[in-house]
């Protein structure tokens, strides 16, 4: 955000919105293209682009390049002008390019300003832009002409509005957007609904950080003073998840003494239900009454308790299959708002995002606590003056320069290119904890060397580099099958279901059934055994599937029967 008055840039063929940015939004400053005196495409009859656009993409990249401190883009839809000034596209009609042109630049915005907020404007109601525009995350859509024309104080509330959630966005919390187009959405609709008094749906596989999302984003834009409280309803049992949200009082139970619930706990402020799915049918009449009338009963009392709570529910589970099958009920489904809901895409979908987050968990592993101690006992030992500060570097061509302060983690390349061909079923979590893994193995292997006087120049040895058969090491440790598939041998079996406490428990039951069956099968070959399950030719694969076999708690020097447990 510009430290004085927010910045704009209008993208349009003509002169036509610019004029009326001017003319309604006096207030802001606006970025120009260019600041020699010279003709512009449709301005040639001014000098030094007095009313400051870009008339199409290539104009607007350059303003972009000039003006890192763009706050806005006020975006048209439809662009008047030559083939040759429209962006690339497998569009034949050349007619259709030129009117939606705008949502082509809006995509090539993305790709290469992610976080910028985008307004885009239309005069003409009867185009059908507003679904490619949403799946490209725009950040508001501004009429400026018929019946549903903004006036001067409409548009200016509506990029004021903008402004705002970026401004609010609690970045420091330690939230991690990314510049993938699902995330600006995801953090444009969360924003906009903390504030109200309306309850939150948050989807989202296991590990892409649906919590993080509710605790340090929505919770501090609601303003709510109250206090956050999560409870994860999948560890506690159903006999007492309605009297640990709703309280007790002495006598209604054997043992029941008075005590709060969650809901009272969390009165003023935000109470977010992890696993929304996991609640019990008595539990699920009691938490529609409370979002009915804002009251609560504790378990023995008859007289209702007011509460005032922005409630925030999640779960990797499909509600909605929940509803059909009559596990869980309809009217409270409605009630959770899932119309607007909030889905949290899996770090598959957003790969894009995968260096800034290895950035961001270098950082953070290593702030705090014992492993910031680590980092500076290695720094004292190696000379290294300041305060522990760490970083990830990637090295590509050029050898990686020293950071100006602390240590650098130099991450190849290649070991990069590994990461995101990884399959990442544990999503950002997964990706949080090898991070942490790696930097903490490269820093200990480190210290040692510096102990020893290893590898001594002279120099402080300010970049520690993560060596790449580490990271390999670290993905083999993950399930082989959870690699992304590939061209090789199919392993075909039956196997016994055995049912667990949790879906992960019977997928290592299953997975467990597999590496026992293939070991019977190749005698103990492991190297075969990395054959049969891994695509390509790995040449540390032996030892990747060996690891995962002694993680299942499986032996090779033992027996190996389909009736021992895993």
């Amino acid at each position: 955000m510009s430290a004085t008055r927010p910045k704009l840039l209008v993208i349009d063929d003509g002169d036509r919105y610019v004029e009326l940015a001017h003319a309604l939004l006096r207030d802001y400053d606006y970025a120009t293209r260019c600041d020699q005196p010279g003709p512009c495409w449709d301005c040639a009859r001014r000098t030094g682009c007095t009313l400051t656009h870009a008339h199409d993409a290539r104009e607007a990249e350059e303003a972009l390049a000039r003006h890192r401190d763009v706050d806005v883009v006020l975006l048209d839809v439809a662009f008047d002008v030559p083939e040759e000034r429209l962006l690339p596209s497998d569009e034949p009609d050349l007619e259709r390019r030129r009117r939606l042109q705008g949502i082509d630049i809006l995509a090539h915005l993305r790709r290469a300003r992610g976080e910028l907020p985008v307004v885009l404007m239309t005069s003409e109601e009867e185009i059908a832009f507003e679904d490619a525009a949403e799946a490209l995350s725009v950040d508001e859509f501004a009429t400026l002409a018929g019946e549903a024309a903004y006036d001067a104080r409409a548009l200016s509330l509506l990029v004021e509005r903008v402004l705002a959630r970026r401004r609010d966005s609690p970045e420091a919390g330690g939230y991690t957007w990314g510049g993938a187009a699902t995330m600006a959405r995801l953090r444009r609709d969360a924003l906009a609904l903390a504030r109200t008094s309306l309850p939150m749906l948050i989807l989202g596989e296991t590990g892409t950080g649906k919590s993080a999302l509710a605790e340090r984003v929505i919770h501090p834009a609601t303003r709510r003073t109250g206090p956050f409280v999560a409870v994860d309803l999948a560890a506690i049992p159903e006999t007492l998840i309605a009297s640990e949200l709703f309280g007790t009082t002495r006598g209604a139970f054997s043992g029941a003494v008075d005590r709060r619930g969650r809901f009272e706990e969390a009165s003023g402020g935000t109470l977010f239900l992890d696993e929304i799915g996991n609640l019990p049918p008595e539990a699920q009449r009691m938490l529609l009454l409370a979002l009915q009338d804002g009251r609560i009963t504790r378990l023995g009392e008859t007289a209702p308790r007011a509460v005032d709570v922005k409630l925030i529910a999640a779960t990797n589970a499909d509600l909605r299959a929940k509803v059909t099958s009559g596990a869980f009920r309809a009217d409270l489904y409605a009630r959770l708002n899932p119309a607007a809901r909030l889905v949290v895409p899996p770090l598959r979908e957003r790969l894009e995002d995968l260096e800034e987050l290895a950035h961001v968990f270098v950082r953070r592993k290593l702030a705090a606590g014992a492993d910031r101690a680590l980092l500076a006992e290695y720094m004292e030992v190696a000379g290294i003056r300041g305060a522990p500060h760490a970083e990830l570097q990637i090295a590509r061509r050029a050898a990686p320069r020293p950071p100006s302060r602390g240590v650098g983690f130099v991450l190849a390349r290649s070991s990069l290119d590994e990461l995101m061909r990884h399959a990442w079923p544990g999503n950002v979590r997964e990706l949080e904890l090898l991070v942490a893994s790696a930097v903490v193995f490269a820093l200990s292997d480190a210290l040692e060397a510096a102990r020893e006087g290893r590898g001594a120049s002279g120099e402080p040895a300010r970049t520690i580099p993560i060596p790449a058969k580490l990271i390999r090491e670290l993905l083999g440790a993950l399930a082989p099958d959870e690699t992304p598939s590939g061209k090789g041998p199919r392993v075909a079996a039956a196997f016994d279901v055995r049912p667990g406490a949790t879906l992960h428990e019977v997928a290592r039951s299953l997975e467990a059934q597999l590496y026992e069956r293939l070991f019977v099968e190749t005698k103990g070959d492991f190297d075969a055994m990395a054959k049969r399950l891994l695509a390509g030719r790995d040449p540390s694969g032996a030892r990747r599937v060996r690891l995962r076999f002694n993680q299942l708690g499986l032996r090779a020097r033992k027996p190996v029967g389909r009736g021992r447990k895993s």
